[in-house]
């Protein structure tokens, strides 16, 4: 088949989070696969064109709004074979940050990812790439599937394809003044309840929900979640409800050849579940490297993303200070909301043996943390499917987990479980969980063999990839 996916990140070109990872690593198991694909984003002034072997093809595509024709010149990559990355440059995504700085969307956020569905249609049809399905990603892509079966602008569609959306998560939506209606030439007949109108504003992820053939989250309890009520479902379960027998959950993947300590250049010492000696020594090395007490014995927890009410971090700060009454150790890396930064930090400076945290996004770290952390902590609210906790599954770092979303579909506890999770959304959940892990960790030989089930657990993208094929199919 051939298939052209639309998103708004893709790494190793660029990436604000999971959606990233996603996009670099499921094309590229589908060309495995013996596919054709297409991957279409914004060129996006941060990205290095060198690193990544960008080239210029010199075409250019045009796609004309209401009062402004906006062009893109094409540039390609190609890292795979049957694999190829078109990246789509305009001015408006030679920004500072991907979608709004200061904690506030960019304003014309509508205009810029409706350039890039629009555009990534056309230049599909200029390089001949005619698919047999497009893949569209979260709500700066949700317009490609309204394109394909209403056209742009009074124009037809370029061509005729399926469509699959993905909600990678639902909490981010894409909502625009009504303007942003006629700034982008919608049919004045899509702005009602059924289609795009959202309590008299323009939601644009439900253009991808509405007119796409299939939908899909990144896990089974997640596609289940968004149905039941307004907490989970955003404002959009009704619609999701109405389209339930089209929507299916598919468990994200891991690239095991960037997240597995047997090959992972950042760690000290690579390991794996048949000799785990190494484990021991990336432990050591990373409490040297943060300042921590160098101790074997010290149940080392640590935690990675950004600092939001989502990921519950205002819960495990209120319960960092009592997990420190015992014998465990902190780290943490990320930003995010600048209260919860601070309250870290201030733990950081009273605990500074026991506890380090790093305000950054810094990959070889998050890799070395991976490496040498004996616990993951993960306490969100909701989790469309999380990626951290299993990368940990892979390293033998036993995740925590308030069991939601992707969550509840790979953390398992007991007899023969690879981790420890909490029901209950609050403080003595959260606390009980890593209690029962510090009593397994009494037990090393307990401890060990639940490591290495964690390490067998297979998340891997071609997994994932042979479920997409029969969506795509039909």
């Amino acid at each position: 088949m051939k298939i052209l996916f639309v998103a708004s990140e893709a790494a190793p070109f660029i990436k604000t989070g999971g959606l990233g990872d996603v996009i670099g690593a499921l094309p590229r198991a589908l060309a495995a696969r013996g596919h054709d694909l297409l991957v279409v984003l914004p060129r996006y002034g941060a990205i290095d064109a060198s690193a990544a072997n960008i080239r210029d093809t010199g075409r250019r595509v045009e796609v004309q709004f209401p009062h402004l024709n906006a062009s893109a010149s094409v540039h390609v990559a190609a890292p795979a074979e049957r694999l190829r990355y078109i990246l789509l440059q305009n001015p408006w995504y030679d920004r500072k940050e991907l979608y709004g700085e200061s904690g506030k969307d960019y304003r014309d956020n509508h205009k810029r990812f409706a350039l890039l569905c629009a555009g990534a249609l056309e230049a599909a049809k200029q390089i001949n790439f005619l698919p047999d399905c497009v893949h569209a990603h979260d709500w700066q892509a949700a317009l490609a599937p309204l394109i394909l079966k209403r056209g742009w602008a009074g124009r037809p569609a370029p061509f005729k394809a399926r469509s699959v959306f993905t909600i990678h998560n639902l909490a981010y939506q894409g909502v625009f003044p009504r303007e942003a209606m006629s700034d982008l030439a919608l049919p004045g007949d899509l702005f009602h309840p059924d289609a795009l109108e959202f309590y008299s504003q323009l939601n644009l992820m439900k253009a991808g929900l509405v007119f796409a053939d299939k939908l899909t989250t990144v896990s089974p309890t997640y596609a289940r979640e968004i149905v039941q009520s307004p907490e989970t479902g955003a404002g959009l379960e009704g619609l999701l409800r109405h389209r339930q027998q089209d929507l299916v959950g598919i468990m994200n993947g891991v690239d095991y050849t960037r997240w597995s300590p047997d090959v992972d250049p950042a760690l000290p010492q690579r390991y794996s579940a048949q000799d785990l000696s190494g484990k021991a020594a990336d432990k050591a090395a990373l409490q040297r490297e943060l300042g921590l007490d160098v101790d074997e014995n010290a149940l080392l927890t640590a935690a990675i993303g950004r600092l939001a009410h989502q990921k519950g971090y205002d819960l495990l700060a209120q319960a960092l200070p009592r997990m420190l009454d015992r014998k465990l150790q902190f780290v943490l890396l990320g930003m995010g909301d600048s209260t919860l930064e601070q309250e870290f930090r201030a733990l950081a400076e009273r605990h500074p043996t026991r506890v380090s945290v790093q305000i950054r996004f810094d990959d070889a770290l998050a890799h070395r943390i991976e490496g040498g952390a004996d616990v993951f902590l993960m306490p969100s609210r909701f989790e469309p499917c999380g990626l951290n906790q299993l990368y940990s599954l892979r390293y033998g770092t036993l995740p925590v987990v308030h069991a939601v979303g992707g969550l509840n579909d790979s953390i398992r506890e007991g007899a023969e479980g690879w981790g420890f999770r909490f029901d209950n959304e609050d403080l003595q959940g959260l606390l009980a969980a890593v209690d029962r892990a510090l009593t397994l960790w009494s037990d090393r030989s307990s401890w060990r063999s639940a490591m290495q089930r964690a390490m067998a657990r297979d998340h891997s993208w071609d997994r994932a990839a042979e479920q997409y094929e029969a969506l795509y199919r039909g």
